[in-house]
C-alpha cells in the first residue's frame, strides 16, 4: 500500500490536498479542503470517485470550490459522499445543499454524510437527493476520541486547532501492513510460494492448516513466525492556526511517525505580528515544529498572496535553515 498525493491551487491562491490510499486492489480517494478553481487540477473521473471532503474550516478559500465538487456528485450512485468539518458543519453544508433548485430529482440517488466535529461529541446527519437535502437524519452522536472515520485500509483522525475560530488538523494514516520476514522462510528451509497468500490474508481460526511441499503447517504458527507489522504511511494536513506552546506540544505526540505533512506557511518571519493577529504561523513556528515531529518531507503551501516569487524563496529558506526537507509542491516552480 502507498499514500500519494497532490496539492491543488497555485501560490497566493486558494489550495487543496489530494489524497489517495492506494492498496493494489482499490484506491481510496480524500480531499481536504475544496478552495475555489482547485478541482480544475483534478480529470472530472476522479472527481467522481473522492470519498470525502474534510474541511479544517469554512472561510470562503477554503470551501469556495466545493459547488464543482457537488455538481459532480449530487446524485452519486455507488456509496454515500462523506463530508466533514468543524463546529457549525451541519448548517454550512446544508445551506449549500438547499442553495439550488431541485425539481427533477424524486428518484435521483445521492447521498451525502456530515460528521461534525464538537468535541467532545462526533455527531454525523444524512441528505439524500430525492429528498431535495430537506431533511437532516441523525446517524450518530457519540464520543470524540479523535477519530473521525476508519476503515480496513485507512483512518483518517482529526484535532481541534485556534484560528480564531474551530479549525481541524487532519491525520490520514494508512493501516500497518503485515510482510513476511523472507530470511526467516529461507532459515526454516520452506520455499516462497502461494502459501504465502493464505497465511497473509486473514486471522486464521486454531485448526486451519496448509500444506506446504507435502508437509502440514498450521496457519497461526505460520503468521507468528514469519509475519512482520511494517507501519503504513501517514499525511497530516495542517492550516490555518496559531502554534502556542500547547498546541505545539499536542501536535507533536499526535504526528509522531507521520510520514508527510502538508503545512500552510502563510507569512515570513518578518510578518509576525500579521500571522498572529491572523491566527496564521511563520517560517519558524512551522520550521520548528517539523523538525521536532521530523516527518520524511515537508510540503509548504497556502502562502499569503502578499509576496512575490523571490519573497516565496526567501521564504522557504527561513523554513529550510532549520528543517532542509522542505518544499514548495513541484509545480509551482519557485
Amino acid at each position: 500500500m502507498a499514500i500519494q498525493f497532490q496539492v491543488l491551487g497555485g501560490p497566493g491562491r486558494d489550495n487543496a490536498l489530494l489524497a489517495e490510499v492506494h492498496t493494489g486492489d482499490a484506491v481510496h480517494r480524500l480531499l481536504f479542503d475544496c478552495g475555489e478553481d482547485c478541482l480544475t487540477q483534478v480529470p472530472i473521473s476522479v472527481v467522481h470517485q473522492i470519498r470525502a471532503v474534510c474541511f479544517s474550516h469554512f472561510h470562503i478559500d477554503h470551501i469556495a470550490g466545493f459547488d464543482s465538487f457537488f455538481r459532480h456528485n449530487y446524485s452519486r450512485p455507488d456509496q454515500p459522499v462523506r463530508l466533514v468539518g468543524p463546529e457549525g458543519a451541519t448548517d454550512v453544508l446544508a445551506h449549500r445543499f438547499r442553495g439550488f433548485t431541485w425539481n427533477m430529482v424524486d428518484d435521483a440517488p445521492g447521498e451525502y454524510h456530515v460528521t461534525e466535529i464538537i468535541p467532545p461529541r462526533r455527531v454525523t446527519h444524512a441528505f439524500l437527493t430525492k429528498e431535495r437535502f430537506a431533511i437532516a437524519h441523525l446517524l450518530e452522536d457519540a464520543p470524540f476520541d479523535g477519530c473521525v472515520w476508519e476503515e480496513a485500509d485507512f483512518r483518517v483522525e482529526a484535532r481541534v486547532l485556534d484560528h480564531g475560530l474551530p479549525c481541524l488538523a487532519y491525520l490520514l494514516r494508512e493501516s500497518p501492513r503485515w510482510n513476511f520476514d523472507l530470511q526467516a522462510v529461507t532459515q526454516r528451509g520452506l520455499k516462497p510460494g502461494p502459501w504465502m497468500r493464505a497465511v497473509r490474508s486473514e486471522e486464521p481460526s486454531p485448526d486451519q492448516t496448509v500444506v506446504i511441499e507435502g508437509v502440514e503447517h498450521r496457519l497461526a504458527d505460520l503468521r507468528e513466525r514469519f509475519l512482520v507489522e511494517t507501519p503504513g504511511e501517514s499525511i497530516a494536513y495542517l492550516t490555518d492556526f496559531r502554534l502556542d506552546a500547547a498546541a505545539e506540544d499536542r501536535l507533536v505526540a499526535w504526528l509522531a511517525g507521520c510520514t508527510t505533512m502538508v503545512c500552510e506557511n502563510n507569512f515570513r518571519n518578518a510578518d509576525r505580528s500579521l500571522a498572529e493577529s491572523s491566527y496564521h504561523m511563520v517560517s519558524a513556528d512551522v520550521a520548528r515544529l517539523a523538525a521536532r515531529v521530523n516527518p520524511r518531507r515537508l510540503v509548504l503551501f497556502h502562502v499569503s498572496d502578499r509576496y512575490t516569487s523571490e519573497e516565496l524563496r526567501e521564504q522557504l529558506e527561513e523554513v529550510r535553515a532549520e528543517f532542509p526537507r522542505a518544499e514548495f509542491p513541484a509545480f509551482w516552480n519557485i
